[in-house]
């Protein structure tokens, strides 16, 4: 009886105790942080004032979004639990131009923002986001197919340029190019150009002498690895022979099909990097630069840290002026991603094919700009917003599939 009496008190003593314990983990939390965020107006406006605004903090290692609209006097005040923090900002603000109220779009990132202690006080530059009227980069299929053997297969890949405005527009002298840098590497690179330039590694450009290539509104080109028939080697692939361009390198084991236009390689070799470890960048040289490889290289250094030692290292490339820039989309996979390899102004966002670095889903995959409207004409016009994380969706159906 006892015994019976003693187990009987045992038992919920335990219960007890296992309460108190789970109530202890559940109240356990980081040191918040008391933030300041000052924002800064695009230099270009006069006398802006916020007008919309909405400013979205994640954290990077948990994932874990904070939505604030909460702002006074071009301050935002918020706490926040310590960590590292991926801030974008996605507004209106209205400014004077020749003594009339106008409104711009604007937008602002600050990557890797580190909060500790109980204050923090940051500065935010917000730029105006200008919205894509012209050629735009519609469709990159950059991770190739896989044949019945379940081994890669190459060719295939091809982006599609599109033309977002109301008008005909010309594609002669277009240039593509590819980041030097990677999305899943974060380096610091000296100097730093970012905020004037994007670093290329391979550059090409659409033939022509002005009005060869005409794109009509809602029209789109493609331009192709190899622009043949690559279902005839791999049934699940693509056909490209009606690419309008391709990208083919003399003195390499590369296709030429002379149905098909080349490409001019202004620099290097491009090669799709097949899980988008890098990014591109659609740009129009202005009239008359002929001496791109003369005035546009670009030295840099950083360190590589290996097994403990620190190498110098210097690397000589290419940069393309952020002026020249028409379009930008940066590509990264969920779980390698560290950074975007361009200014903000240019995307302040990314988008993905594939999960992990080795996802193999993501074969026979791309990214496809988002429509955002149809005219009642039927012309399509797509969303551009400068953030590719929402202008693309991701993991999408090849269009020439």
């Amino acid at each position: 009886m006892i015994k019976m009496t003693l187990r009987s008190l045992w038992i919920p003593l335990c219960a007890l105790l296992l309460l108190n314990a789970c109530k202890k983990d559940s109240t356990l939390q980081l040191n918040q942080v008391a933030l300041t965020l000052t924002l800064a107006n695009p230099p270009e406006l006069t006398d802006a004032k916020v007008s919309v605004l909405k400013v979205t903090f994640k954290e990077i290692n948990s994932g874990k979004e904070t939505v604030s609209t909460n702002v006074k006097d071009q301050k935002m005040n918020i706490s926040l639990s310590e960590g590292s923090y991926d801030v974008s900002l996605e507004g209106t603000v209205e400014y004077k131009l020749n003594g009339e109220t106008r409104s711009r779009k604007v937008g602002a990132l600050k990557q890797g923002l580190v909060l500790t202690g109980t204050q923090h006080e940051e500065n935010l530059a917000m730029f105006t986001v200008l919205e894509g009227k012209g050629f735009v980069i519609q469709e990159i299929f950059f991770t190739g197919t896989q044949t019945a053997q379940n081994k890669p297969y190459t060719g295939d890949k091809y982006f599609v340029i599109f033309n977002n405005s109301a008008e005909t527009l010309y594609a002669d002298g277009l240039v593509i190019a590819q980041s030097d840098f990677l999305t899943t590497q974060k380096r610091a690179y000296t100097p730093d150009v970012m905020s004037q330039a994007v670093a290329v590694g391979a550059v090409i450009r659409i033939p022509g002498s002005g009005k060869d290539h005409p794109v009509l509104p809602g029209k789109s080109i493609v331009i192709a690895d190899d622009g043949i028939n690559h279902k005839e080697f791999n049934p699940v692939s693509v056909d490209l022979t009606k690419a309008n361009f391709e990208i083919f390198t003399p003195n390499r084991e590369d296709i030429d099909n002379p149905q098909v236009q080349n490409m001019e390689n202004v620099y290097s070799r491009m090669v799709f990097h097949d899980r988008g470890f890098t990014s591109y960048v659609l740009a129009h040289f202005p009239d008359g630069t002929d001496d791109f490889l003369t005035n546009q290289k670009y030295d840099y250094s950083y360190s590589l840290l290996v097994n403990g030692v620190v190498y110098p290292m210097d690397q000589e490339e290419y940069k393309i002026p952020n002026s020249w820039i028409i379009d930008a989309v940066n590509l990264s996979v969920q779980s390698e991603f560290q950074w975007i390899v361009t200014d903000p102004s240019l995307d302040m966002g990314w988008t993905f094919c594939g999960k992990i670095a080795s996802d193999k889903t993501r074969y026979g995959k791309s990214v496809r700009r988002k429509i955002l409207s149809t005219t009642t004409e039927g012309r399509v016009i797509l969303k551009d917003t400068n953030n590719s994380s929402l202008d693309f969706d991701a993991e999408a159906i090849p269009s020439l599939k």
